[in-house]
């Protein structure tokens, strides 16, 4: 299959951009094209009249066009290259210049060639906007820039609420629900930042040295019955320990009882956070306006019990969240070579368009990550896309409550490869088992669950939202409890900018 990439404004779309694909579609099988975002337009002097979110969708929605992504820089040999795509399309107003001459031998050393199309005459966005700006004398910068006002707020909300359903975090840092609100992500610690480790002897030393950086400071670790936390619980003796106990503690009894015995075997003082609906909706105004976004369904909770520590006096709190993905824990994500439709459809948390009354498909992201014969780099798509969505929940509740926090985890890297072998017939994180076998000889290996939080019961008889933004045909049945938070949540935070009227 041959993949062509082509890239352009395609602003106020006209026959021109219109040959343009349609030759290009006719050279290859898959026409993929980039959308310059706004920002990016600007390195001409220039400024889209039609805003970046219309024009994606405009070029989304022609028929000669397989997909439609940002380009977000001009570097469009790596673009090629992380797309698979062995044709790039350009305008002939480039050919022959020694810029482009010199591209060419760029791209031929990657296999990859270069289709000059000319242009069709006569026509271009530029003069269709002087011949506007002439005939009615309203395109003026002043109104372009209010047009802009006017317009982002809409699309970028429109955007967000789908990327919010699709990834449980907004995915473009460009991009925020209202004008005035600026969502923030982490930035995951970059490889050459990180230590190699290729034990569990290797991660316990690391995970020791660690801790020893904050020895005069007053520690507590957030504390479940899972492995992660389990491992650092035993290089904190004398620690304080919070766990969350969930409906009076009748929710995941076992959980409780492993934690306990954690924090009995070194020594911690445990404390239970007591989480209950009345404190899930006390907390969940808090970090919704500091994220500027809908939040995850732990966010609530993580902040209330680092608003506990922090009336304990605790200067540190530790947290094991990024074993997962680090060291293979994501199984079921880990569990084949993904198609590339396969994995986006499990991947996804809650599909936007059976939800929201204006969806903004959301493929673009994964495209990123598509290799040859259909095929997805799903690891790369977990390190880029994952880490962010965890991290930031993690990061955000904790800096609405003030307290500092650290994920001796977030630090390492396995000096090889995973064994997807391993993890593939049952053995995931298997350099974590091996430590918490060592440091817990006695008991076996918990089974891996995520966080605890009842959702499923919370929201069993949820009708489901009743903003204009939703659809009104929803069937709550076929959603998880986890899926009816993000639609309660995102319809919340839409209240709290937009009360209903």
């Amino acid at each position: 299959m041959i993949i062509g990439y082509t890239t352009g404004v395609y602003d106020l779309f006209h026959i021109g951009h219109l040959n343009l694909l349609k030759n290009a579609k006719g050279m290859c099988d898959k026409l993929i094209v980039g959308v310059t975002v706004d920002d990016l337009v600007r390195y001409k002097g220039k400024q889209a009249i039609i805003p970046f979110e219309d024009r994606i969708e405009i070029v989304r929605s022609c028929k000669y066009v397989d997909a439609a992504i940002p380009q977000l820089d001009m570097d469009k040999l790596s673009a090629c290259k992380k797309l698979g795509a062995q044709v790039l399309f350009v305008g002939d107003d480039w050919y022959d210049t020694p810029k482009w001459r010199q591209y060419e031998e760029d791209f031929a050393r990657e296999n990859i060639k270069i289709v000059y199309f000319p242009y069709t005459r006569g026509i271009s966005s530029t003069r269709i906007t002087q011949t506007l700006h002439n005939a009615r004398g309203w395109i003026t910068d002043t109104s372009a820039r209010i047009l802009r006002i006017n317009t982002d707020g809409g699309g970028a909300k429109k955007y967000c609420m789908s990327s919010y359903l699709a990834f449980r975090f907004i995915e473009d840092d460009s991009k925020n629900f209202y004008p005035g609100l600026h969502h923030q992500n982490v930035k995951p610690i970059p490889d050459g930042q990180k230590i190699s480790v290729q034990s569990a002897d290797d991660i316990g030393r690391k995970i020791a040295e660690q801790v020893e950086q904050f020895r005069d400071k007053k520690k507590g670790l957030l504390l479940s019955g899972g492995m992660d936390s389990a491992i650092v619980a035993s290089y904190l003796p004398g620690a304080d320990a919070y766990t969350f106990r969930f409906l009076g503690g009748e929710f995941q009894k076992e959980e409780l009882a492993r934690a306990e015995y954690y924090a009995q075997r070194y020594g911690l003082k445990l404390h239970y956070v007591n989480i209950s609906w009345d404190t899930v909706t006390k907390y969940l105004e808090p970090v919704m306006k500091a994220k500027c976004a809908p939040v995850h369904s732990i966010e609530p909770q993580i902040y209330q019990a680092a608003l506990q520590a922090k009336a304990d006096g605790i200067e540190i709190m530790f947290i094991g969240e990024s074993s997962d993905l680090i060291f293979g824990g994501m199984d079921k994500l880990l569990a084949q070579d993904w198609a590339f439709d396969d994995f986006m459809n499990r991947y996804i948390f809650t599909h936007p368009e059976d939800v929201l009354a204006d969806p903004e498909p959301m493929h673009y992201v994964f495209e990123r990550y598509r290799l040859n014969d259909d095929k997805i780099d799903f690891i790369r798509f977990m390190d880029d896309i994952f880490a962010v969505e965890s991290s930031s929940s993690y990061m955000n509740a904790f800096d609405t409550a003030g307290m500092p926090y650290y994920d001796p985890y977030a630090k390492l890297k396995p000096s090889a490869p995973l064994d997807l072998t391993r993890i593939r017939r049952g053995e995931s994180k298997y350099l974590i088992r091996e430590l918490f076998s060592q440091r817990y000889p006695d008991i076996a290996i918990p089974e891996k669950i995520p966080m605890p939080r009842p959702v499923d019961i919370y929201f069993r008889d949820w009708e489901g939202p009743s903003r204009y933004e939703f659809r009104r045909d929803i069937d709550m049945t076929k959603f998880t409890g986890n899926q009816k938070w993000q639609m309660y949540c995102l319809e919340k935070f839409l209240d709290l900018h937009e009360p209903p009227a």
